[in-house]
Order: structure tokens, then C-alpha cells, then sequence
């Protein structure tokens, strides 16, 4: 891929692709499997096909340097990292570059700011079973986050229980699967008092996230 300044490895194309052309998509490759660089090779087509000027990528404290490393691998484009008070947060939020890097917490407290100055065009949450419980105030703020573009990267997007992909798919679409108790009813085996005790209609949960998700296995690849 001629916007990058390193190949990809075979099966990472199909990621980026599925990623920009899909616009707000899940890729749920495993651990090791390169998603951060599929995610920025998407950034780059985006730029070079669509004129995309902000990414925003969320992530955890210890992965920042990590996603700067791996820019800084693979393309030319500039970043920043979102670090210290408020003020020099806002300051970046108003001069952005082209990757945005800032912390779960960071958005969190920003998110009116990085709304109404940032206002980026793609939306990146790594290790996004961050919001998997769609009530906590991590997930119910994030989900306010205003862009086109939006990939989410797990490698564990269910990992207890399956309403964790209802809280992931509503950050992609809304729509996708109605309020919440419609989901419960539709997939969950519920007792006389409402409460789980089983799964059921796991073919049509899998061909509503089918569109959404992309996922691979190291033994799959």
C-alpha cells in the first residue's frame, strides 16, 4: 500500500478495508494480530480518498506510546499526544494534528470540548470493552462522541455476557439493536421474574453483528 511507509501483512488489508468502508465497524482480531496498524493504514485511505483531517484514537494510559510508535512506523502523518491540565488539553483540542492520542479519563472529562473543538472525523476506542457495560458512566459518556468515522478494536468483545455486544454496537449504530430490553427479550431465556437463566436466537445475533464485526484467530491466519 503505497500510503505507508511499510507492508502489511496479507490478511491486514482486508482489515483496513473493512474498517474504512464499513465507516463505524468493530475489528475483533485477536491479541498480536496487528490491530492498531489496520487501523491507522484505514486512516491513511480515508485521508487520501475522503480528505479526513482529525482522528481522535482512545485508549488506555499505557497504550499511548505505543499507538505514537506504530504511526510513526507506518506513515508521515503528525500527532499529538493529549497530556497534563486542562488547558494544555484544550490547547491541542484547538491545533489538532492529524492523530489526536488521549486516555479514556482524558475524554471522559473532555468530551464537551473535544466535541465542539476537535470535532474529529474518525473516532478510534482501542480495547473497546472498555464500554461494554452499557451503564457505566465511561460508556454512557463516550457514546456522546460526535464523528463520521468510528472503529472500535477488541480482542475480547464479549467477554462474560452477550448484552457487552448490544453496549459495543450501540456506539457503532444505535440502531442496530433497539432499546435494551427488546435485545434481552429477542436473545436472552428469561424466568418467571425477568432474570437470564440462558441464550436463545444466537443465529440472528450473529447475522446482526455480521456486518459490524470482523474477527480472526492467530490459527486462522
Amino acid at each position: 500500500l503505497a500510503l505507508l511507509k511499510l507492508p502489511l501483512y496479507p490478511y491486514q488489508p482486508d482489515g483496513m478495508l473493512h474498517l474504512a468502508f464499513g465507516g463505524r465497524t468493530l475489528l475483533g482480531d485477536e491479541m498480536g494480530l496487528g490491530k492498531t496498524v489496520q487501523a491507522v493504514a484505514a486512516c491513511a485511505l480515508l485521508k487520501e480518498l475522503h480528505g479526513i483531517e482529525r482522528v481522535l484514537v482512545v485508549c488506555p494510559v499505557s497504550l499511548k506510546t505505543e499507538w505514537e510508535e506504530q504511526i510513526g512506523k507506518f506513515t508521515d502523518l503528525p500527532l499529538q499526544l493529549v497530556l497534563g491540565t486542562k488547558p494544555s488539553r484544550l490547547a491541542r483540542y484547538d491545533a489538532p494534528a492529524f492523530f489526536t492520542i488521549a486516555n479514556y479519563e482524558q475524554v471522559v472529562r473532555d468530551m464537551a470540548e473535544i466535541n465542539g473543538r476537535l470535532r474529529p472525523d474518525v473516532v478510534i476506542l482501542d480495547e473497546a470493552q472498555r464500554i461494554k457495560n452499557w451503564n457505566t458512566k465511561t460508556a454512557r459518556t463516550l457514546k456522546r462522541l460526535d464523528s463520521r468515522y468510528a472503529f472500535l478494536l477488541s480482542g475480547t468483545p464479549i467477554e462474560n455476557r452477550i448484552d457487552e455486544i448490544y453496549s459495543i454496537a450501540e456506539f457503532l449504530d444505535p440502531q442496530s439493536f433497539g432499546p435494551l430490553f427488546r435485545f434481552n427479550r429477542e436473545f436472552y431465556e428469561l424466568d418467571d421474574r425477568g432474570r437470564p437463566t440462558g441464550y436463545r436466537n444466537l443465529d440472528e445475533l450473529q447475522r446482526r453483528i455480521r456486518p459490524l464485526l470482523l474477527r480472526r484467530r492467530k490459527d486462522q491466519i
